[in-house]
């Protein structure tokens, strides 16, 4: 099993457990994702995760987590399958900011052109 804060939180969005990604973040949590805009908020993050993400399963496979006191970053591969059917394989990083003991910032890359 993966230990660590962002492990922890990416194994709990991957087994969709909702309840236990609010143990995980501050009440204030702010997450940036491409093409998206900021999801301010313990609510509107996990309502991210619960009704409007595209992944209805998946498995994020982290290749490298460096955590400091109050910032956090990991990369890897996320293989899984949208609601639509459509298989997803993506690239990702993400850089994390942490504020006693959880997670208070998300900022999300994908490894994809984008200029």
């Amino acid at each position: 099993m993966r230990s660590g804060l962002v492990p922890s939180l990416l194994a709990v969005i991957d087994r969709r457990d909702w309840a236990g990604l609010v143990d995980l973040v501050t009440d204030d949590v702010v997450y940036h994702r491409p093409g998206c805009p900021p999801i301010e908020g313990v609510s509107a993050f996990v309502e991210f995760y619960e009704r409007r993400c595209i992944v209805m399963s998946g498995r994020h496979a982290v290749q490298r987590c460096v955590e400091l006191p109050d910032q956090a970053f990991c990369w890897g591969r996320f293989e899984g399958m949208s609601h639509a059917g459509v298989p997803l394989v993506e690239t990702f990083a993400d850089w994390f900011d942490l504020r006693d003991g959880r997670i208070s910032g998300r900022r999300t890359f994908f490894y994809r052109p984008a200029i």
